[in-house]
């Protein structure tokens, strides 16, 4: 099978440097300013924005993108810190597990969304004009609709 051709190959690494750029800008703030782990911010403000503060188990590892044994890792520790609490689910068997943001969660995932928009904004409002965003925005709306 042929690489693509040199100029997309080009793109795609500088999509990949990118994006590794602005995860190292996130992590490191969000770590040095509120003591929180990327992919928990991620996992906080997916909670945040669900109805009642809470999702299924499955649906937040579909939310944020991870597999679950790790999410599973990943809410342990937040529980442990006090962000989030497991339930069983009331609304069918019981079986299914929701997780569910505290209130601890919500002051801290607000707190630390102050640091994350700024260096979002930062980034995509000083250096990008709107007609990036809106390139920007059909191009990833493409990727999506490949997979």
């Amino acid at each position: 099978m042929a690489a693509p051709d040199p100029e997309r190959l080009r793109v795609w690494r500088e999509f990949l440097t990118s994006h590794a750029a602005m995860e190292k800008m996130l992590s490191r703030s969000l770590e040095k300013d509120h003591g929180l782990q990327l992919p928990w911010y991620e996992i906080l403000e997916a909670l945040s924005s669900a109805d009642e503060a809470s999702l299924r188990f499955n649906e937040l590892a579909e939310t944020v993108m991870v597999n679950p044994s790790s999410l599973s890792r990943q809410i342990d520790k937040l529980e442990t810190l006090g962000l989030v609490v497991r339930e069983k689910a009331t609304v069918d068997d019981g079986r299914a597990l929701l997780v569910v943001l505290t209130r601890e969660g919500r002051q801290r995932w607000r707190r630390a969304s102050t640091t994350y928009y700024r260096i979002v904004r930062r980034v995509f409002t000083t250096s990008l004009t709107d007609e990036d965003v809106s390139a920007l925005n059909r191009i990833f709306g493409k990727v999506l609709e490949a997979d």
